[in-house]
């Protein structure tokens, strides 16, 4: 059976495996839930295999359901762009891209770029996710962001159908605000750090299971987390109006060095991981994904450069 021949039973299906359930998939392809059975079932018997099996909560994917699955996101992206790119010329534009980021780059580097992109190509429209990396690389993974920036994730293998671009090292410190206490200690412990309360942005778990690992290592208690939010800048205001700590990359401290804010002396390292893009192939070739990938990229070491100036005068 040719996938292509049954590409028109793919969005039922896909909706299936994102929501795990029949009625929500019904619901939000605006079909009844007997029609959309109908279809998961035609794409089973065109294929001769289970894609899914009824669980307890809702449907499972099979082995063979979780192998589609790959190829089908692929395809939903394709025809995504391919749909955007046919509409953007018959209005004279340039179509539309949905982009995620972390952190650093979604407070930095990625506004920079897509300013610029949209010089470029005028009519582009773009959306924007900034958010915990866990959450917006999931949503790549679904199928539901073209391109996403931050942390790349320690896997052996990308999913199908999914490429990775390097950029820059990121490292993890521990600041506070330039008033902080902590700053007249040459040299700051774990048990210091202990003593203060925290902010936590957008509760990452990430950042606070290392943060809290590297200070157990120093035989510390965890981290008093007193206040969880998501605004970076209401971190940036707690931090230089009270005794607070928070964890925050380096590079972000380069590219905005008049923050009020800067690293305590605490040695250990909280973490060190690799960032970078992550993307569908499908899209590889689309002008504003390689448009945005050649922009990030220069703008990526940006920040390095200006503090190795200001570290030469």
């Amino acid at each position: 059976m040719s996938l292509l021949r049954a590409a028109g039973l793919l969005r039922p299906f896909l909706a299936v495996a994102r929501t795990g359930n029949l009625s929500a998939a019904a619901r939000e392809l605006a079909i009844t839930q007997p029609a959309l059975t109908k279809s998961v079932r035609k794409l089973e018997r065109q294929f001769g295999v289970a894609l899914f099996e009824r669980k307890s909560r809702g449907m499972a994917l099979t082995p063979s359901g979780t192998a589609l699955l790959a190829h089908a996101r692929a395809i939903e992206a394709h025809c995504r762009v391919a749909d955007s790119e046919l509409d953007a010329r018959a209005r004279g534009e340039t179509g539309s891209i949905r982009l995620g980021a972390g952190t650093y780059w979604g407070n930095t580097v990625m506004p920079q770029a897509v300013a610029a992109l949209q010089q470029q190509l005028p009519g582009l429209e773009v959306t924007l996710e900034v958010g915990v990396y866990a959450a917006i690389l999931a949503r790549l993974f679904a199928g539901e962001l073209d391109l996403v920036v931050g942390a790349l994730p320690e896997l052996v293998a990308l999913p199908a159908g999914i490429e990775r671009r390097d950029f820059m090292r990121i490292h993890l410190r521990v600041v506070a605000g330039t008033q902080h206490p902590l700053h007249r200690r040459t040299r700051v412990s774990a048990a210091e750090l202990a003593r203060y309360p925290w902010v936590l942005y957008q509760h990452d778990r990430d950042v606070l299971d290392k943060l809290a690992a590297a200070m157990r290592r120093d035989g510390a208690p965890e981290p008093r987390v007193s206040v969880e939010t998501s605004s970076l800048l209401a971190v940036m205001e707690l931090l230089r109006s009270g005794p607070y700590l928070a964890c925050v990359a380096d590079a972000f401290l380069r590219a905005s060095p008049d923050l009020g804010v800067a690293p305590v002396r605490y040695l250990r390292e909280i973490w060190t991981f690799p960032s970078g893009a992550l993307f569908h192939s499908s899209l590889r070739d689309f002008p504003p994904i390689r448009s945005l990938l050649e922009l990030v990229s220069r703008r990526s070491a940006a920040p390095v450069e200006r503090a190795a100036t200001r570290a030469r005068r």
